[in-house]
C-alpha cells in the first residue's frame, strides 16, 4: 500500500498517474499511425480512415476475397468457397449475374482482361474462362509450379508487360530455391507460363530499410507482419498496390518492387481485406470478408498532391 504524507504530494502521485496515462493511450493509438509513409515519388493519395462509400454485399458474398473492376460502374468478386464469379452494379448496388466456372474450392483472386476472366486459387491453380452471359460454364485450368505451400492469395494484372501478378501469402520458394520474403510472380498470359524467378520480394527487411531510410521517427516495429492478401495495378502511377490483411497495411511498390509508401489500415474501417482494384480514374476499391455477417466494399476516391 502507498502512503501520501500530505496534499501536495498526493496532487503530484494524481498528476504523475494521469500523465503516464495519457502518454500511453496516446502513444498505443499512434501504433497504427507510425507506419504511414508517403514518398515524394507517389504523386496520388487516398484517405483509408474516410471511405467515400460502402457497399454491403449480399450474404452470398459474405467470403468475398478477390475484386476486379469492370468500367464503368461493375465490380467483379469471386467467392472463397463456392467456385462462383458475381458481377456487381455499384449503381443499383446489387449482384446483376453470376457464372459457376468451377466446383467449390480456395479461390482468392480475380482479374478480367478484356473479355476473359482469370481466377486464382490458393494452391496457384490458374483458371480461364470468357465472361458472358451463361451462368454455368467449364472454365479451363492452368497448373504450375506454385502450390498451396505458397498459399497464392493475390492476382493482379500489369497492362504494359501483359502479365498476371501471383502474390504468396506465405513461402515463395519454388523448387527448393529460398526465398526470405514474400514472393511476387509474373505470368505470361499469350503462353500462359510462369516465370520462376521471383519478379521481386518483400519482407519485414525490405519494410523496415524503407522506414529508417525515409523517416527520423521511431515506427511500432512490434506491427510489420506482411502477409500479401490482393495486388492491383494503379491505372494512373503504375505502381503496384498489395494489400496485407495479416498487419493490417497497404504498401505501394514501384514496377522492381522498391517501397514507395505504406498505409496503415484500421481494422474498424477494414476487418478483413482480401480484395483491391482500381476504376480508370483512379478510384479505389477494397472489399473486406464478413467475418460472420455480409461481405463489403469500401470505395476511396483518387486525391493528388
Amino acid at each position: 500500500m502507498i502512503f501520501i504524507k500530505n496534499i501536495s504530494t498526493l496532487l503530484l502521485f494524481i498528476l504523475a498517474i494521469s500523465f503516464n496515462q495519457s502518454c500511453s493511450s496516446t502513444t498505443f493509438g499512434q501504433h497504427a499511425d507510425s507506419l504511414f509513409l508517403v514518398t515524394d515519388n507517389v504523386e496520388i493519395l487516398y484517405n483509408l480512415k474516410s471511405p467515400d462509400q460502402k457497399y454491403f454485399m449480399p450474404y452470398v458474398l459474405e467470403e468475398i476475397s478477390g475484386l476486379s473492376f469492370i468500367e464503368p460502374n461493375h465490380i467483379l468478386g469471386v467467392d472463397d468457397e463456392s467456385g462462383k464469379v458475381f458481377q456487381y452494379d455499384l449503381f443499383q448496388k446489387k449482384i446483376i449475374h453470376s457464372i459457376t466456372f468451377h466446383k467449390p474450392g480456395d479461390y482468392e483472386g480475380i482479374e478480367i482482361i478484356d473479355k476473359t476472366i482469370y481466377v486464382l486459387k490458393s494452391d496457384g491453380d490458374l483458371f480461364q474462362f470468357e465472361f458472358g452471359t451463361k451462368k454455368q460454364l467449364v472454365s479451363t485450368k492452368y497448373e504450375n509450379d506454385l502450390s498451396s505451400n505458397n498459399d497464392t492469395e493475390g492476382l493482379g494484372y500489369d497492362p504494359h508487360s501483359n502479365q498476371l501478378i501471383i502474390a504468396c501469402k506465405e513461402n515463395g520458394e519454388i523448387e527448393g530455391k529460398k526465398i526470405d520474403g514474400r514472393a511476387f510472380y509474373m505470368m505470361n498470359i499469350d503462353a500462359m507460363e510462369l516465370n520462376k524467378r521471383p519478379a521481386f520480394v518483400i519482407g519485414p527487411n525490405e519494410l523496415e530499410t524503407f522506414w529508417e531510410k525515409n523517416r527520423d521517427f521511431d515506427y511500432e516495429k512490434n506491427r510489420i507482419k506482411f502477409k500479401p492478401s490482393a495486388i492491383a495495378t494503379h491505372p494512373i502511377s503504375g505502381h503496384y498496390y498489395i494489400l496485407s490483411s495479416v498487419g493490417k497495411m497497404l504498401v505501394i511498390v514501384n514496377k522492381s518492387g522498391e517501397i514507395q509508401a505504406t498505409y496503415p489500415i484500421s481494422p474498424k474501417v477494414l476487418g478483413q481485406p482480401e480484395g483491391i482494384c482500381f476504376s480508370s480514374s483512379g478510384d479505389m476499391f477494397i472489399s473486406s470478408e464478413g467475418q460472420g455477417d455480409r461481405g463489403y466494399v469500401l470505395k476511396f476516391k483518387m486525391k493528388q498532391r
